[in-house]
């Protein structure tokens, strides 16, 4: 089929862009290339929305191909040695995430642009005012969105309810208001003892009311299909530290809220969820919150949702200011680490990372190890090629904050208007952003390391100790690099273990057309997230975890570690707990379990599925069976529709750890 006619005065290489686009828009009009409209889980690329977010998408990374990108970095990501993550954001200056600083937007009230919201009087008005808050930050950048500590922040609107509906308690029982109206507490002994009828009142209306609101902000989470392309906000949020009364309560809500499930019982996608573990708050029976911590793991086993973040971490610990719950390590979804700032901000509200490319250490390894039939691997050229293309994905990365730096506080009206990210309140709409942008993040990647020593040695870090320190000195060396540019520029530069979805098939596909199917290396459809153990690799539980804790402090961008479980973990929940505490013991930084989760289409149970429901007896034939797995950190939808092959591969190929 001709998808366009050569035209008189057109030279040749204008010819083959053109000719690019128009088989790109026909790819994706006819849905050809299910691949590429699969390359984000949270995205229906088969929609109407999907495929109009997908014509923009393309063109803008073609645009950005011929005329932005620098074209070292844009060679280096032809011959498969680097990827540029979300190249479409890239010619208009947009950044990837951040954290949101919702104390400081409800504590004042917030403007949308289109109309102003006041400071909000109870949970249910703050909870819902969270979610618009998610909702217009996401249209400011291209990454996700979240909260460090929801649980603190929320607190002060629970105080709120309970005071309103004690008043309304005092009119229902007959009892006379305190003299002093700064008591009406939640944690007042005395309101307590003095009004008992109307302390009760207040303290179940006020449960009742919080829960309804943590269910209200996990549905609109999962139904406002208002990021580009029809997808629903990426969103993340943080809780668990929090011991007040009130902050307590919106821990247990949150909790039970995503038990409860969506309407008909179904796992929430959204938001990820995060509960910060902290020893002397919630890690021993004695500590305030244990019992929410215990809690936590239990809507794990259910749900797979919330993962756990070590805030006893010694690298987590650096910055760590009891008194201030904006210090503690939070992160992301996917991973995102922006705790530390060479300009100051050593805390997490009010900045994100800002973009990030990778590094396919597989190609690396081919290129220079056994596999190409040496009898020992040509380490110095391995080496003097990584920072070669170390060097590439940096300069790129500097490349790319300039044309971020320079944007308007106007190009990002929301963040910067009302402060999200931290200092854009006290810019001109015209003025730069770079001030702003500087506590930001700009992180280097990697995918890849198991294959890497495969092609390299012959065994990938899990299948021999040798090899393992091999592999740990060259992470190490990596951030080595990363600190040195960060002294070097003055940035914040990081090395990030990749949260690889669509890359990990990519750069696998690539490599095997031009070496071929090497077993261990080339012979699957995806290479291995960042650092982690093969997921095919048969080991126990605990040796998986603390092969791969040792990497998360190097990775200063983020990282995350799981495990497999086979079996319905929602009946041996104490397995479960102890997994959990062993990973914080060995430093993991950010932790979650995999287990299935398959939903029948008929009856809507939930549970381990086969062919056939085994409580209504539906097959599949007949019936979908929902299967919900983790990509990178997050859930999405069924993985069979919505998972790319890459990715689906690896789901098949995951082995379960005992």
């Amino acid at each position: 089929m001709v998808l366009m006619e050569t035209r008189s005065g057109v030279s040749e290489e204008e010819e083959q862009m053109l000719r690019e686009v128009s088989g790109l828009g026909h790819d994706i009009t006819e849905s050809l290339n299910v691949e590429m409209l699969r390359e984000n889980a949270n995205l229906n690329g088969e929609s109407f929305s999907g495929k109009i977010g997908k014509f923009g998408s393309e063109y803008a990374k073609w645009y950005a191909r011929y005329y932005i990108v620098p074209e070292k970095l844009m060679t280096a990501v032809d011959h498969n040695d680097l990827y540029v993550h979300d190249l479409d954001q890239y010619a208009v200056g947009s950044t990837n995430c951040i954290f949101i600083p919702f104390d400081k937007l409800l504590a004042r009230g917030f403007s949308t642009g289109s109309g102003s919201v006041r400071t909000p009087q109870s949970i249910s008005t703050a909870m819902a005012l969270v979610a618009i808050i998610f909702q217009c930050q996401q249209n400011s950048q291209y990454g996700g969105v979240s909260g460090s500590k929801l649980d603190h922040d929320l607190a002060p609107y629970i105080a709120k309810s309970f005071a309103k509906h004690f008043h309304k308690g005092v009119l229902y029982f007959d009892e006379n208001l305190p003299l002093e109206e700064h008591n009406i507490t939640l944690g007042s002994l005395t309101l307590c003892n003095s009004h008992p009828r109307s302390y009760s009142f207040a303290v179940q209306e006020t449960k009742i009311e919080c829960l309804q609101a943590a269910e209200s902000l996990i549905h609109n989470l999962n139904t406002m299909s208002s990021r580009a392309g029809g997808q629903i906000p990426f969103t993340s949020i943080n809780y668990g530290t929090c011991t007040s009364l009130e902050g307590q309560m919106i821990i247990d809500s949150l909790l039970s809220a995503t038990m409860n499930g969506l309407g008909s019982g179904e796992t929430p996608v959204f938001p990820i969820q995060i509960f910060k573990c902290k020893r002397g708050v919630n890690q021993s029976p004695e500590d305030p919150n244990y019992d929410l911590f215990l809690k936590a793991v239990e809507c794990s086993t259910k749900r797979l949702y919330p993962n756990f973040a070590n805030l006893d971490a010694p690298f987590n610990l650096q910055y760590y200011d009891p008194t201030d719950p904006n210090t503690e390590f939070a992160t992301m979804g996917c991973r995102t680490r922006v705790l530390a700032d060479r300009h100051g901000r050593n805390r997490l509200s009010g900045k994100g990372n800002l973009s990030f490319n990778t590094i396919n250490l597989v190609k690396l390894g081919i290129k220079h190890g056994i596999v190409n039939g040496r009898t020992v691997p040509h380490e110095v050229d391995f080496q003097r090629d990584l920072y070669h293309f170390l060097d590439i994905a940096l300069n790129g990365l500097l490349h790319r904050y300039k044309i971020q730096a320079r944007q308007p506080a106007k190009a990002s009206d929301f963040m910067m208007r009302e402060g999200v990210w931290e200092g854009g309140e006290l810019l001109d709409s015209d003025e730069s952003v770079e001030e702003c942008l500087k506590h930001g993040s700009l992180s280097i990647g990697f995918i890849g390391l198991a294959e890497c020593m495969k092609a390299m040695y012959g065994k990938h870090h899990a299948e021999s100790e040798e090899v393992y320190a091999t592999a740990l000195e060259l992470i190490s060396s990596m951030r080595r690099y990363c600190d040195m540019k960060s002294e070097e520029h003055d940035l914040n530069i990081t090395l990030m273990a990749t949260p690889a979805e669509g890359l990990s098939g990519k750069f696998t596909k690539k490599d095997r057309e031009v070496f071929g199917s090497i077993p261990g290396v080339t012979d699957r459809e995806y290479y291995t997230n960042s650092f982690h153990v093969p997921v095919y690799y048969n080991l126990p539980a605990a040796r998986k975890i603390s092969l791969e804790a040792p990497f998360h402090e190097l990775c200063n961008a983020g990282a995350i570690s799981y495990i497999e479980l086979d079996g319905n973990v929602r009946s041996n929940q104490t397995a479960f707990l102890k997994i959990v505490q062993y990973a914080l013991s060995q430093n993991i930084s950010y932790f979650s379990i995999n287990h299935p989760i398959d939903r029948c289409g008929s009856c809507h149970y939930e549970g381990i599925i086969g062919d056939t429901c085994p409580i209504c007896g539906t097959k599949e034939t007949d019936v979908p069976m929902y299967r919900l797995r983790r990509v990178t950190g997050y859930l999405t939808g069924d993985y069979q529709t919505r998972f790319n092959a890459a990715k689906q591969a690896e789901v098949r190929d995951r082995v379960k750890h005992r």
